[in-house]
């Protein structure tokens, strides 16, 4: 007899970069290896006390579910959080996710069909790829190269992207996974774009406050843009709490959020407790992402230095967000990292990164590049450097200089 067959897009959905290793990383503890986390957005600074204490004084005797617009306390705190980015927005223009994941997921199911497009720009955080292939969308990408910061090309090359088929275009800013900050000439052109041809702009900007030049912004702010621009948002980083699986859709586009409500229904609500706990920090955000701006600064910083150290390695300083892409003198990324989790190790301990391949949708590019997330304290930062100096040395004498280099 034959199996039962399952779906296609099961099949295509890729599996994440970033967690992928996992098996071998565990394999490697096991072996007594201490293993310097630099894979993943998961960051080790403590959450504001505030959150806990909350939870603590929630003295209902039910957890019900949360209403599916939210609830009442914790939508005014994000309208709070958004006025000090000079937004003013309705309660009912914002609806609580779960997760900045879900926020990503019903934004792209509520401006585009299955068979539709979305221009994005590659290398793209990759649950875009998984969400969009469940939804049967199209995401049609443009190329940034690492060679020149990531910068967007001209608006006539983007231009020529789009078709009858194209719904939205993406932005993500502060980027994961370069570290790229857009250029307000650059957000300025993707506007430019959605309003010529009547399309949605998705600003995802989940590390708003993670940038290390210019001002705190956020687009909603573009009045003139309003009714195109989505906006998808996380308390995750900003409050280094993932765990919290708390974000939100907001938009002024009626329309969009009626949609988004619909969608939010079926999956009935986020988290209660979550929302109620994350009350005091939206009400007073700034307490907090002020002193993890510097701190990420300072990593930033100790990641560019050790970088330099290794010969043939390609990178500018990133500017926003916790993560920094670099081009390696290898052949593969993917391989580099197999060899640093499975067979290397220096004083008992090794470097786990994310290679970048999975981050492009064009096949061959980001095969030499490598994804650093500084969500380690400075002291341990600078020996995961200097292990991963050591990786790439000792992988090029392995491998021969002619098998390692690609160019």
């Amino acid at each position: 007899m034959n199996k039962p067959q399952i779906s296609s897009r099961a099949k295509e959905v890729i599996a994440s970069p970033i967690r992928k290793f996992l098996p071998l990383m565990r394999a490697a503890e096991d072996r007594g290896i201490k293993v310097y986390k630099l894979n993943s957005g998961d960051p080790d600074l403590p959450v504001p006390p505030a959150f806990f204490k909350a939870i603590k004084n929630y003295h209902q005797k039910n957890l019900n579910y949360a209403p599916s617009p939210g609830v009442k306390e914790h939508v005014a705190a994000w309208q709070k959080y958004y006025r000090q980015f000079g937004v003013s927005l309705r309660a009912e223009n914002i609806i609580p996710t779960v997760g900045g994941a879900e926020a990503i997921s019903l934004a792209l199911q509520a401006v585009a069909d299955p068979g539709d497009e979305i221009l994005v720009f590659e290398p793209l955080y990759a649950s875009y790829r998984s969400f969009s292939r469940m939804a049967g969308i199209k995401l049609t990408p443009i190329t940034l190269s690492i060679k020149n910061d990531f910068a967007l090309p001209s608006l006539g090359t983007i231009e020529k992207r789009i078709t009858k088929k194209t719904k939205a275009i993406v932005v993500v800013n502060p980027d994961n996974p370069t570290g790229k900050l857009w250029s307000d000439k650059e957000l300025d052109a993707v506007i430019k774009l959605a309003k010529k041809h009547d399309l949605f702009v998705i600003s995802d900007e989940t590390y708003r406050e993670i940038r290390f030049k210019g001002k705190v912004s956020c687009l909603l702010a573009k009045k003139e843009a309003r009714d195109n621009i989505i906006l998808v948002d996380s308390v995750s980083k900003r409050f280094s709490m993932p765990g919290a699986r708390i974000g939100c859709v907001a938009s002024f586009n009626d329309e969009v959020m009626v949609s988004v409500l619909k969608f939010a229904q079926a999956r009935l609500s986020a988290g209660t407790l979550e929302q109620v706990a994350t009350i005091p920090l939206l009400e007073n955000s700034r307490r907090y992402t002020t002193s993890i701006k510097k701190e990420y600064l300072r990593r930033r910083d100790v990641v560019a230095e050790g970088l330099r150290k290794i010969p043939g390695a390609t990178f500018k300083p990133a500017n926003g967000a916790f993560y920094q892409a670099v081009r390696l003198p290898v052949r593969s990324a993917e391989e580099f990292v197999k060899f640093m989790i499975g067979e290397f190790s220096y004083k008992d301990a090794t470097v786990m990164v994310t290679p970048m391949k999975d981050f492009y949708f064009t096949p061959g590019l980001g095969e030499e590049e490598i994804r650093i997330a500084y969500v380690l304290n400075v002291n341990n930062l600078k020996r995961a450097m200097e292990i991963l100096r050591r990786g790439v040395e000792e992988y090029g004498k392995r491998l021969g200089r002619q098998g390692v280099l690609g160019y």
